[in-house]
């Protein structure tokens, strides 16, 4: 028996990301938030536990974000970070009281341009533990890349199980899945670098073979963890070079997968 594990943003999905900078107002198109986080000292990424675009936009602008979270019952998840151990999320979102939800308005507006308002989205904060102060308010919307579809076809074709692994929330993912035959069950949510790994780790219990497929540094553990691993390109962001030294393969589309399995 095979699996094949796939990351969700940047791997499959072209993810468009749009970054507000609370220091200067900048906004910030087609970035990488984990490379955000590394290029700090001390830093995480947090995202609000369901998509809330429809809570966010109704909003008052002057409303802080830490309000808006306690009246809507949310939370916020780490999905990466480079200092575990210090960082406490309830802390941090007492702290994003600093926040306007004005500034995720911004960045949605930015997502709705370039997909429309029916994409789902994922939103959160960067965070400078250190500093303990929010950083960056951060959107993410975006489509599946070109050949997806003909790749897990392929794949089911050969006889691989194909399982999704991403830090994103379910409501999100669920949809995601479905369009690509995709059972919920092999569906990993809210996954941070070790958790992919842990995963990664779990599988190998039942399969002969399990190979992951990501683009990014919260893929790196998993890199380490799975049988082999596939570096995917497609993104065109700038790559840690460490996921170089630890690939199996790298290609530049996802397509090219085909050629490797």
């Amino acid at each position: 028996m095979k699996a094949i594990v796939f990351d969700k943003s940047g791997t499959i999905v072209d993810t468009f990301r749009v970054a507000y900078d609370l220091k200067s107002s900048d906004i910030l198109e087609g970035i990488s938030s984990t490379s955000i986080v590394d290029n700090m000292e001390m830093g995480a990424l947090l995202i609000l536990e369901k998509s809330v675009k429809e809570d966010i936009l109704p909003a008052k602008d002057d409303m802080d974000f830490a309000t808006f979270c306690n009246e809507n019952n949310l939370c916020l998840k780490c999905i990466y970070s480079n200092n575990f151990e210090v960082l406490s999320v309830d802390d941090a979102l007492v702290r994003c009281n600093t926040v306007p939800m004005a500034a995720f308005k911004k960045t949605l507006k930015r997502i709705f341009e370039r997909f429309g308002n029916d994409i789902y989205t994922n939103n959160g904060i960067i965070y400078d533990i250190k500093e303990e102060k929010p950083t960056y308010v951060l959107s993410t919307g975006g489509h599946l890349m070109p050949g997806v579809e003909r790749l897990f076809t392929y794949l089911c074709d050969k006889g691989w199980d194909i399982f999704l692994a991403t830090g994103d929330t379910g409501a999100g993912m669920r949809k995601i899945a479905s369009s690509l035959n995709v059972p919920c069950r092999n569906v990993f949510y809210f996954q941070t670098e070790s958790k992919k790994a842990s995963s990664i780790k779990q599988l190998k219990e039942k399969y002969d073979t399990v190979v992951m497929v990501g683009n990014d540094s919260n893929d790196l553990a998993a890199f380490k963890e799975a049988d082999s691993s596939i570096l995917v390109l497609q993104d065109g962001l700038e790559k840690n070079p460490a996921l170089f030294k630890e690939a199996s393969f790298v290609v530049d589309a996802i397509t090219d997968i085909m050629d490797i399995i």
